[in-house]
């Protein structure tokens, strides 16, 4: 055999050899417990059968002590005498069953009589018990008339039986099981001691031949494995372009191979481990990001909800008180005037409209933005357009407001528009609106109609609180309101900005807001404009 795998032949017979080694010392120990078991079980029951014997011998002492009591006073417990014959009964069964298992564990001649002697004894006991049950019966006590004689008689039956003084035979009895015990306590101690001595023997052989074995193997691994051993330490340092000699025997060069094979493949998995670390940990940053944003929306969002609901309280309060005073005022007092009533009716109407409109556009908000965008174009002439916005600009400013309107347009008959007039009354009204509540120091209001070839520009511009730098971006965001806003009037909704440019887009428009000089803000609205005829056909 070459000499590349001289290693692998003595390792599997030193192999061999301590398997046959450890197999004959399990055996040797699975004999030795086994010995130990028998003579410690045989001490077992003889210690057993001696504690029953001096049992049964204390009870007939206790029972003899119930008799005298008994024949002294006649009123003893009978229950007590009762107890103790069971008790001696069971007693003398256990031994039976003891002797029974004594037998199997006999080793010689002498063990033998000796058990077949406890026999005769224990079955002589029995019947000595039975007599003496039925002759302690209470009638069976009082057939004798003289006490004398009842104790002579009753008292030899617990001595005398079948012409056997049965206390002598009762302390040879436990004389002789007490030899008996002790011998087979020293049997299980020297079984025990076999049991110990055997097994430091075979374990001291076992030993010996492992360091042996062991020794000389080691001098063939010590090299391999201290270079393997480098080598580890050199990946567990991080160096893994580290590689190991692969000279030597053939298994060790093998191992060798394998281990620089697995270096590579750690240098190349850390590699790829630490760029999907890397892509790993900017996944997580941008996923943080946009946790903390979304959140960051959740509150903006649960913020606006609580302001949206304080707003919509005191939207719907101020018109409903207004319709509930001017009733109440009307219906109070002595009767007036028509034009009393009208002027109040006119008031209640005003705030129904108000209120109305707030409705609306609870419902618009309600509904979403893609309700907004639903319209319903149709054809609409210019000079039609251009009267009904004037009139719902009047409307919606007039008196509070002087409105000054004009417009360049010279022949509005020429051009149409494609219009949802209801939708785009909601716009005019929102700006309006928005006039009136931010420019009431300021009454004067500019309203200019524009067109050029194929866009119309409505202008309205106001002298109001105007419009800061900082809030320009927003102010179509829905809820929002800028600080002067909300100081000027606390209850605003903040969605009708929202509103007008969803209808705004939703036509092809556009709405802006800007800030007027030298103060207030400026809304421009466009519209598509087209020429030549309408064809009346046409919706969208």
């Amino acid at each position: 055999m070459s000499n590349d795998h001289m290693y692998l032949r003595k390792l599997a017979i030193s192999l061999c050899v301590l398997l046959a080694i450890i197999l004959l010392q399990s055996a040797i120990a699975f004999w030795a417990h086994q010995n130990s078991e028998f003579h410690t079980e045989r001490n077992r029951v003889a210690n057993q059968m001696l504690t029953e014997f001096i049992s049964v011998r204390a009870d007939k002492q206790r029972l003899k002590v119930w008799l005298a009591e008994y024949l002294i006073t006649e009123d003893a417990n009978t229950s007590f005498r009762d107890a103790l014959f069971s008790r001696m009964q069971l007693q003398l069964n256990h031994l039976d069953q003891l002797a029974i298992r004594d037998q199997l564990f006999s080793t010689s001649e002498v063990d033998l009589q000796h058990t077949m002697q406890q026999v005769k004894v224990i079955s002589l006991l029995q019947s000595n018990l039975q007599t003496l049950e039925q002759a302690l019966r209470t009638r069976e006590i009082a057939l004798y008339q003289d006490d004398t004689q009842r104790w002579r008689v009753l008292i030899s039956l617990f001595d005398k039986f079948q012409d056997t003084d049965l206390s002598e035979l009762l302390q040879q009895a436990i004389a002789q099981q007490k030899e008996r015990a002790s011998s087979t306590e020293l049997d299980a101690l020297a079984a025990l001691q076999q049991v110990k001595l055997t097994i430091v023997l075979i374990s001291l052989a076992g030993l010996i031949f492992a360091v042996f074995i062991g020794y000389h193997l080691s001098k063939a691994l010590s090299r391999p494995l201290q270079q393997l051993l480098d080598g580890t330490k050199q990946l567990q340092h991080g160096h893994f372009n580290h590689r190991i000699s692969e000279s030597g025997p053939a298994e060790f060069a093998e191992l060798a191979r394998q281990f620089n094979l697995m270096s590579g493949y750690i240098a190349n998995f850390a590699e790829k481990e630490k760029q999907s670390q890397q892509a790993a940990e900017q996944l997580v940053l941008d996923r943080t990001a946009q946790l903390q944003q979304a959140l960051e929306q959740l509150h903006q969002a649960e913020y606006r909800q609580k302001q949206l609901l304080a707003d919509i309280s005191h939207e719907l309060r101020t018109p409903t008180t207004s319709i509930q005073g001017e009733a109440e005022i009307s219906l109070r007092g002595q009767a007036k005037s028509s034009s009393e009533y009208q002027e109040a009716f006119s008031r209640i109407l005003a705030a129904t409209q108000q209120l109305s409109h707030r409705i609306d556009d609870l419902l618009m908000l309600a509904r979403g933005e893609d309700k907004a965008l639903q319209v319903q174009l149709k054809p609409v002439t210019l000079a039609s357009f251009m009267q009904q916005a004037e009139k719902i600009a009047r409307q919606q400013l007039e008196p509070t407001f002087i409105l000054e309107y004009t417009s360049n347009i010279g022949t509005p008959d020429a051009n149409w528009l494609l219009l949802d007039a209801e939708k785009f009354a909601s716009v005019l009204r929102i700006v309006t609106e928005n006039t009136k509540h931010y420019a009431r120091q300021t009454p004067q209001v500019t309203f200019a109609v524009n067109a050029t070839d194929a866009e119309l520009v409505l202008e309205l511009k106001d002298q109001g609180i105007g419009i800061a730098a900082e809030d320009s971006s927003r102010l179509f965001e829905r809820h929002y309101r800028s600080n002067l806003a909300r100081q000027t009037r606390p209850d605003g909704l903040g969605i009708g900005l929202c509103i007008a440019k969803a209808i705004m887009d939703a036509h092809d428009g556009t709405i802006t807001l800007s800030a007027n000089q030298p103060t207030g803000a400026r809304v421009t609205l466009t519209l598509p404009l087209f020429s030549g005829a309408i064809d009346e056909s046409t919706h969208y």
